[in-house]
């Protein structure tokens, strides 16, 4: 999945909206940690639909009476356009109007800046490293910035692909991407959103992945820990 399609099936607002069947979300989740332009929708179609829930609490709309129902289709129009109905759509649609000039097209038009601009990234190298020993490497970042992980992939002829995931300090898993088999002979950059990591003890694990009937359980590879620390 690349951005267009995401933003073609609308796959934002369908993942926050639990519409999505199990296979497309994770084919999204997958997705969205990788691309900022997503994630950024993401963020600005949450904040939007928990906008509007308060705004629905703060002035439900009144359920029509069993007399209003019985009416034709255009006198139930008219119901639509009474002051306790229309005042609070309204004021929900200049919310919105609201909302996406002062928030969602300048986040964009600034994330889309940031993409097109040049731009060197801090890279943490997990080359060679392991949870068996030795120092834990660590890389020291602003919150808002974006940084890159080094890895090679442990690969071997049984796996057709690859799963690195990333687990945060609390033990969570913060993303997973999907790395070809093609990919893993060469080191791999993984890209880390800004926005998307705090400060703490992460552990990178990569998993092989086989093609056989019937499926086999990922099996575990390897694990990376790495130190995140935040920059004032």
């Amino acid at each position: 999945m690349d951005h267009h399609q995401a933003t073609q099936l609308m796959m934002a607002e369908k993942y926050l909206l639990n519409e999505l069947p199990p296979d497309l979300r994770d084919e999204f989740e997958e997705h969205y940690f990788d691309c900022q332009e997503c994630t950024a929708d993401l963020q600005a179609t949450a904040a939007f639909l928990d906008a509007a829930k308060k705004e629905f609490a703060a002035s439900p709309i009144p359920s029509p009476s069993k007399a209003v129902l019985r009416k034709s289709p255009f006198e139930f129009l008219g119901f639509l356009w009474r002051p306790a109905f229309a005042l609070p759509a309204f004021a929900l649609l200049l919310l919105v109007i609201v909302y996406q000039n002062a928030v969602v097209f300048p986040h964009q038009a600034t994330q889309i800046a940031q993409l097109k601009a040049p731009e060197i990234l801090p890279t943490l190298s997990l080359v060679g490293g392991n949870s068996r020993g030795g120092e834990t490497p660590s890389i020291s970042i602003h919150k808002t910035q974006p940084f890159l992980l080094a890895v090679d992939i442990p690969a071997q002829d049984r796996f057709s692909s690859y799963t690195c995931l990333l687990y945060s300090p609390s033990g969570s898993t913060a993303f997973r991407i999907q790395v070809s088999a093609q990919q893993a002979k060469d080191t791999v950059l993984i890209h880390i959103p800004a926005d998307n990591t705090v400060a703490g003890n992460y552990t990178l694990v990569v998993q092989g992945n086989t093609d056989r009937v019937p499926a086999e359980p990922a099996a575990d590879l390897a694990h990376y820990p790495f130190v995140l620390k935040s920059q004032n």
